[in-house]
């Protein structure tokens, strides 16, 4: 009983009502804040808003647990409707954990999971390996159906509300949810951006030789421009139907729906992060210039916040505007909307994982130490 209350939670999560007068049109940017639905996958949904409806701790918070694996945890966790906490490790596995900690079930793949892990209506955990599959789980850990793909598959894949899933490798695969491919669109080389769904139905995601690409919903190129230099961060999507990504460049990069340029900001350094997208507009990202930076909708500079290390992992959201992200100083950091500093904690090795929320404040984060940690 409990678990099919859990799925039909699930079910709720991804399949709100939504008003037919919000729909977006082709190429009208559409009034998307109500559909910025939570749902468990890499930066909370498809929009990839990074926001959350749930509240972190403000001040610093005391380690609950810690589940060790075997190698660093770059993936970052995702918690599904019960509680449970998925997430993959460099040592090759890939677990389901219970709210305390305790281990549920762990899959053992061919290779490293980069990847995390996005659940569909039903409950099915699905993942991408380095071993170059897309594997999806049942919610009790057996194997559904795996695909194998040509190249590796790091980025971390996006489930639509028709439960189509889309995830990148040697370019954008779309899959139903029994595993059959409905289409590909080929990239040159490796994709190691995650994509993101836009509120006007088509999917965008960028390219290791500096392309962003919309793939409509029939798997046709909706437009392709160029970002100038290597796209290895995935997009977020802004409430007025903006697109944002990093570029190896060192600039945060601003689109329409319709692919027009709207703006370039300078960070100076290596952006591999996905935007987070505060509720007033704010774009907020790390970069390899060891700073989290604070961008306005129109594209100049808000703030900054210096770090001691490169940022590679991604900022989330609470619902109190706090922003919370990893960096490679070893420190997990707590951030005012305003950029003020509320606490920072040491956990011993770089954290490039983004951290996700669960009940009760907790926040749950992976480290290269191989731990999961949940601090509350």
């Amino acid at each position: 009983m409990f678990e099919e209350e859990a799925r039909a939670d699930l079910r709720q999560q991804l399949h709100p009502a939504v008003d037919a007068s919000t729909a977006g049109g082709e190429d009208v940017d559409p009034p998307v804040a109500s559909q910025d639905i939570e749902r468990p996958m890499f930066m909370g949904g498809p929009r990839r808003s990074g926001r959350t409806h749930r509240t972190g701790p403000s001040s610093e918070p005391a380690v609950s647990w810690t589940h060790q694996t075997g190698a660093r945890v770059f993936a970052s966790p995702v918690v599904g409707a019960d509680g449970a906490i998925y997430v993959g490790s460099l040592d090759r596995t890939f677990s389901a954990l219970n709210p305390d900690g305790s281990l549920r079930w762990r899959y053992a793949g061919g290779d490293k999971f980069y990847s995390s892990a996005a659940l569909a209506s039903d409950g099915t955990v699905v993942v991408g390996c380095h071993d170059g599959s897309v594997v999806a789980l049942t919610p009790d850990g057996r194997v559904r159906w795996r695909h194998e793909l040509p190249t590796p598959v790091d980025a971390s894949p996006v489930i639509g509300d028709d439960d189509r899933i889309f995830i990148t490798a040697d370019g954008l695969y779309a899959f139903d949810l029994e595993g059959n491919v409905l289409f590909h669109v080929a990239a040159a080389g490796a994709v190691r951006s995650s994509p993101a769904i836009h509120p006007s139905g088509f999917v965008v995601f960028g390219t290791v030789d500096g392309h962003v690409v919309a793939v409509d919903a029939d798997g046709s190129t909706r437009w392709d421009v160029t970002a100038g230099s290597s796209v290895e961060g995935g997009p977020a999507i802004g409430d007025d139907g903006s697109i944002y990504l990093g570029t190896d460049r060192g600039q945060l990069l601003a689109l329409g729906p319709d692919g027009a340029e709207r703006w370039r900001y300078d960070v100076g350094s290596d952006v591999r992060a996905t935007p987070a997208i505060a509720s007033d507009g704010t774009i907020i990202v790390g970069a390899y210039d060891a700073r989290l930076h604070a961008v306005t909708p129109t594209g100049e500079g808000r703030w900054q916040l210096e770090t001691s290390g490169r940022i590679r992992a991604s900022a989330r959201i609470d619902a109190e505007g706090r922003i919370y992200v990893g960096s490679q100083d070893d420190h997990l950091y707590a951030i005012s909307a305003e950029g003020a500093l509320l606490w920072h904690r040491n956990m011993g090795q770089d954290i490039d994982s983004s951290v996700a929320f669960g009940a009760d404040g907790v926040l749950y984060v992976g480290v290269d130490d191989g731990g999961v940690y949940a601090l509350h």
